[in-house]
């Protein structure tokens, strides 16, 4: 790894990091995260990279 993919991989992992931090203090559990994570990392792992399609998720309501 250089270092300036060291470099973008610690960014993102402080980013991700604020983002779960805060989207638990916004109420959602811990364990729904830890479970969406999981899912996506499965997803992603499987199809070698990250689904555009997630840029705009539907709202929750409209998920249903």
């Amino acid at each position: 790894m250089t270092e300036n993919e060291l470099s973008e991989l610690v960014e993102a992992e402080q980013q991700l990091e604020q983002l779960l931090v805060a989207t638990a203090e916004d109420g959602v559990p811990e364990l729904a995260l830890i479970a969406v994570l999981r899912d996506y990392a499965d997803l992603v792992e499987e199809q070698g990279y990250v689904p555009r399609t997630w840029r705009n998720p539907a709202p929750v309501e409209e998920q249903s």
